[in-house]
């Protein structure tokens, strides 16, 4: 058992009844709340990318027309 769960393990001990409840009620949530961010993290591949990426963005630009913007006209600056 950890150092924190003794700790919390003595202090629910310690705690009147109503105190204590809400104690537990405050872990119990903040377990749930642990619970669901470990199941909502995504699956990564073996290169450290959200398994399935590429291939749900390969190809959204297939029809896009990527065309770079005109240049910008050139400065001059004054000679040192």
């Amino acid at each position: 058992m950890s150092t924190v769960a003794l700790e919390l393990d003595q202090t629910l001990r310690e705690l009147d009844t109503d105190t204590a409840n809400l104690l537990e009620r405050a872990v119990r949530d903040a377990l749930a709340l642990a619970q669901r961010r470990r199941q909502a993290a995504p699956q990564l591949d073996a290169m450290g990318y959200p398994a399935g990426y590429f291939e749900a963005t390969a190809g959204s630009f297939a029809d896009e027309p990527l065309e770079p913007p005109p240049d910008l006209p050139s400065t001059t600056r004054e000679p040192w």
